[in-house]
């Protein structure tokens, strides 16, 4: 018998290629390498690396390696790069939705000859469930592994952790509860020694700290603490899933954030300066002015990981700047930044190609490091998935990497002056531990440090790690010399961030000094100033934080009015309400600041002033200050608000308290004192701010029935509210025939009309909806009334309107009839007693020249082709009008005649295998147009929107293929079981009543859910009659609905869906 090393010397005397001793393949299916078994694994296999390279593309200045591949490194979620280029790997084998244990690790993975390519792989932590952002320092790996963050150290430095503590409890959600999808995501370290962890929108509970400080987030934003689990506080909320923040060398930092699939918030760029709020679920849509606008709206994505890149081998154009990942894109952006007031503007560069690229980290040798998930699904599907690129700049040689934990302190000193942002990082993180040991001679180091922050030469990058230095390693004799050094702006709000993040930051700025820098000229030292005011000088800061209130740059006005709510000043912002010298701004801003105060105080006061001023301009803001007062958020008790969170806001989950009544009682009042314009204003306000119109609803449709003049507003009103008395009906019909009816109110009017069942209404809107549409109103109201009436999920109930109307043919009217017929009768869902009786309307009216004539008409201006055959068939019609305008059809849909009989006669993607299929329309091209046309004939468009404007129905499709690619798409429409994606799962609803009901969730409120089911049908139920719910493992779509298609129609589809992709980047 051969022994293993007889036989790999007979290889070698052969001339046969030798694998590495030891290295072995692995085969399992169901579950991870063990760590012996890792130990035998190369890092990259070889056979791998040509075809992983043709994934991959950066710029000319830079050069390519394959770093890691499977199976010893799978499934990469996150990367952190030591300074050193070692690097650590969340690696998750449960993708975004399984919850199976022992699929999560973190690898260590080293390049030990300098050729670019991993050679040793380590289970730095063997098994962690949920494992994904986390920062190495020194010898201890910080990992946010939801529910927990802890820290693991490496004692030994052999590339295994042999200590886990935990630093923070229950910043996240366990498998008990749901994935890890939308939940607690990256890891940041920041130069002022913070740590920063991104949540997405499912947020967490009550996660508690080393310090007992215990925290809630309902929804996404930033939250940070200190690396030993003390003062975990809020950073930013109001973003939706985000999964790593970018943090500059100056603590500025950025995301790329989520799209929430239709509902008007699509990929987003966030600039984070601190405290900032920006808006989801709850603001933006109707109360923008309240938050920090995004630098950029990006159309169709998925945001994923981020990193801030300052390394001097980079090409000063890439340089310096934040970059982010896009999964569904399959790039690395760069984005240039121009500073703009207290913010910025941003472009975006293309940086890097990669498959489904999940995250991307810098070591200090400035080489970037980027994974990908490769051949993942959204669960475990084996170990061949994901691969990591190394990305490095042509030509540059870094200067040698020092030890930093032999270096003098005055090299660690000279260290924060390295141009490269992550050798700085390391110096100051070990100086920071050489103070701490009391190794040091505190005095002469502190002088060192304090000459770098001082040194206007230095870069700014160094300045501040200088700046938090003196902060975090001597706070005791930093106190009294960093406020003297804030008359350089440069270093002010450096060292204002740094103060504020102190263990005991009240009182270390005098309120004078606050004053001074509120006052610079400096946006960025306002800001940072306003930022820290409330800790810093608290309750005293006041007078100088009101003097500020209508500061010109947004983002300074929002860190004053966040600042003045923080402290509490309610008497300084009475005054300024009060002073009739006051400017609308100012005022505004006052009010914004006590309209987030909810204490019976606050609300008395402004009733009071409210009934006794006597400017209705001023009573304007009062009105709106004392509805957003009406109600308060309700408590969390941790029940998820899904994909589909309602964006109604100002408050997801409102509540009454002990104001609520009072306020009531005072709007009621105003509203029956009020004019037509008041009482206007105060139904809008009522209707913004989802309080129920009860007694004032009824006090204006009396009024309005004797008070034309009041028709506007309660159309202004009923056009926002979900359900319209039928004692509104009659006024709102008036409304909309009315001839002084201005354009505005007759399209508001139109678009509460569409919401009821009652066919007067309807034959209203069939008169009005043309001449609306024949302006241009104010707010875009005139497309918005033709959306309502286009999507109105009550057509079906009205059909006998629209026929009826249509078989008249005459004018107008008729014409716009015949839109919703033909839509009716070609949807393939819905009622079905109300496709028959369009069909047969249309059908029927075919045989009529004048009816046949407005059937064309109406198929060209809406784009329907589901009667092609019929349209194509016209073309020889005895009547030459007829004749012609079928050409014109014809020409407008874009179909060739033909193609199209051709086409009829062609074998269908039902009657063919799968596979075929599938191969096929990855090569065919098909017309985009007449993908649109299929896409609403086979019925798609009865559950998808495409238009980020059309009211949610079932998973938005407008950015679908900036997501997916060719193949994914057409085996999601073959088999749309095979996987489902988050968002794209229904709902198996069991009531109280015994009811069950399955549906698509369009909106989450806090007390009711609407659904939308497989017969198009809204419906709203409210969460006290549910019994029990749970998501379904199919899909609301049924298979074959393509079954009729040919493959070129079908490829047709692809293309559509494609062409809305390109139009949203």
């Amino acid at each position: 018998m051969i022994s293993p090393l007889s036989r790999l010397s007979l290889l070698a005397a052969l001339g046969l290629a030798l694998p590495p001793l030891g290295a072995q393949t692995f085969t399992a299916k169901d579950r991870q390498p063990t760590p012996e078994e890792l130990t035998h694994l190369p890092a990259v296999t070889a056979s791998k690396v040509d075809g992983l390279m043709k994934d991959v593309s950066a710029p000319s200045e830079f050069q390519v390696t394959i770093f890691a591949t499977p199976p010893a490194v799978n499934y990469p979620v996150f990367v952190a790069a030591a300074t050193d280029g070692t690097l650590y790997v969340s690696s998750d084998g449960n993708g975004s939705l399984d919850r199976k244990p022992h699929l999560g690790r973190v690898l260590r993975v080293r390049d030990t000859n300098g050729d670019g390519q991993g050679d040793e792989v380590k289970a730095f932590v063997a098994d962690v469930d949920s494992p994904r952002g986390l920062v190495w320092d020194h010898d201890r790996l910080y990992l946010l592994h939801p529910p927990d963050v802890s820290v693991f150290i490496d004692k030994n430095g052999d590339g295994v952790a042999d200590e886990k503590q935990t630093l923070i409890r229950g910043i996240g959600w366990t498998f008990k509860d749901r994935p890890a999808d939308h939940g607690s995501n990256g890891l940041t370290l920041g130069i002022d020694g913070w740590l920063y962890a991104a949540i997405g929108d499912f947020g967490f509970m009550e996660a508690v700290g080393t310090d007992g400080t215990r925290l809630q987030l309902r929804g996404g934003g930033v939250v940070r603490f200190r690396p030993d689990g003390s003062g975990l506080e809020t950073w930013a909320d109001g973003t939706r899933n985000i999964l790593e923040v970018a943090l500059s060398p100056e603590l500025e930092g950025f995301t790329r954030d989520n799209t929430n699939d239709g509902g008007g918030w699509d990929i987003r760029l966030h600039h984070f300066s601190g405290r900032t709020q920006h808006g989801y679920p709850r603001l933006f849509k109707n109360f923008g002015d309240e938050i920090i606008q995004p630098l950029a709206d990006y159309g169709g994505g998925s945001g994923c990981g981020a990193a801030w890149i300052d390394e001097p081998g980079l090409p000063a154009r890439w340089n310096n700047a934040p970059f982010t990942a896009d999964w569904g894109r399959d790039w690395v952006y760069h984005h240039g930044l121009t500073p703009k007031g207290a913010t910025m503007t941003a472009s975006q560069e293309e940086f890097l190609r990669l498959p489904r690229v999940t995250d991307l980290d810098v070591d200090g040798n400035s080489a970037v490091y980027a994974a990908s998930w490769k051949g993942a699904s959204f669960t475990w599907v084996g170990t061949e998935v994901g691969f990591i690129a190394r990305v490095s700049p042509k030509g540059y040689t870094p200067p040698a990497m020092p030890n930093f934990e032999s270096l003098s302190p005055e090299k660690l000193v000279e260290a924060l002056r390295s141009p490269s942002h992550r050798r700085r990082l390391e110096a100051q993180r070990s100086l920071l531990r050489r103070t701490a040991a009391a190794r040091v001679d505190r005095n002469s180091v502190l002088a060192l440090v304090r000459d770098v922050a001082a040194d206007d030469t230095a870069s700014k990058g160094s300045r501040v790690a200088a700046v938090n230095a003196m902060v975090l390693g001597f706070p005791q004799e930093s106190k009294g010399r960093l406020p003297r050094m804030m008359s350089d702006e440069v270093l002010a709000p450096a060292i204002l961030h740094a103060l504020a993040g102190s263990a005991q930051p009240r009182g270390l700025v005098s309120p004078d000094l606050l004053e001074r820098l509120l006052n610079s000229a400096n946006p960025v030292v306002r800001r940072t100033a306003a930022n820290s005011a409330s800790r810093l000088v608290g309750p005293a800061a006041t007078p100088a934080l009101v003097s500020h209130l209508a500061d010109p740059d947004p983002i300074v006005a929002h860190a004053v009015v966040r600042a003045l709510s923080d402290v509490s000043a309610v008497e300084a912002c009475l005054k300024v309400i009060d002073l009739a010298t006051a400017r609308p701004e100012v005022r505004t801003a006052a009010l914004r600041v006590l309209q987030s105060l909810h204490q019976p105080g606050v609300a008395d006061a402004l009733i009071q002033r409210l009934s006794s001023e006597k400017s209705e301009s001023r009573r304007a803001g009062l009105i709106t200050a004392l509805c957003r007062l009406h109600f308060q958020e309700g408590p969390w008790k941790g029940d998820s608000w899904g994909t589909r969170p309602d964006t109604r806001g100002p408050y997801y989950q409102p509540e009454a308290w002990e104001g609520t009544a009072r306020i009531a009682a005072a709007l009621k009042a105003q509203l029956n004192r009020a004019e037509a314009s008041e009482a206007a204003l105060i139904g809008r306000e009522l209707s913004r701010h989802r309080i129920p119109a009860g007694d004032a609803l009824e006090t204006l449709l009396t009024r309005a029935a004797s008070e034309p003049s009041l028709l506007p507003a309660v159309a202004a009103q009923l056009a926002e509210s979900e359900e319209i008395p039928a004692k509104a009906v009659p006024l709102l019909v008036r409304a909309a025939n009315a001839t002084e009816t201005s354009d505005a109110a007759r399209a508001q009017a139109i678009i509460a009309l569409v919401k009821t069942v009652d066919p007067d209404a309807w034959r209203a809107v069939l008169m009005a909806l043309p001449k609306v549409q024949a302006t241009k109103s104010e707010n875009n109201l005139a497309e918005k009334a033709a959306n309502a009436f286009r999507n109105a999920p009550k057509l079906d109930q009205v059909h006998g309107v629209f026929e009826s109307v249509a078989a008249e043919a005459e004018g107008p009217s008729s014409a716009l009839a015949e839109t919703a017929v033909l839509r009716l009768a070609s949807r393939k869902v819905g009622a079905p007693e109300a496709r028959a009786a369009a069909n047969a309307s249309l059908d029927a009216g075919w045989s009529q020249p004048k009816r046949r004539l407005q059937i064309l008409k109406a198929a060209a201006q809406i784009g329907d082709a589901s009667r092609a055959a019929a349209f194509v068939a016209a073309l020889d019609d005895a009547d030459p009008t007829i004749a012609k305008t079928a050409r014109e059809t014809i020409g407008r849909l874009k179909i060739d005649p033909e193609k199209f009989r051709a086409e009829a006669k062609a074998a269908k993607v039902g009657d063919l295998p799968i596979d075929d299929v599938l191969a096929q329309v990855q090569k065919i091209t098909g017309d985009a147009t007449r993908g649109g046309q299929l896409f609403g004939q086979i019925g798609c468009n009865g559950c998808h929107t495409v238009k980020a404007d059309e009211p949610v129905k079932g998973p938005y499709l407008g950015t679908i293929a900036t997501l997916y690619k060719r193949r994914e798409l057409a085996e999601a429409i073959l088999l749309p079981n095979k996987t489902l994606a988050q968002g794209f799962v229904a709902n198996h609803f069991e009531l109280k009543d015994g009811t069950e009901i399955d549906g698509f969730v369009v909106r989450e409120a806090a007390d009711a859910v609407t659904i939308r089911t497989i017969a198009a049908i809204e419906q709203t139920i409210p969460i006290s009659q549910i019994s029990q719910r749970e998501k379904q493992q199919r899909s609301l779509m049924p298979e074959g609905l393509a079954a009729g298609l040919t493959v070129r129609e079908l490829a047709s589809v692809l293309d559509y869906l494609e062409q809305l992709s390109r139009g949203s980047k």
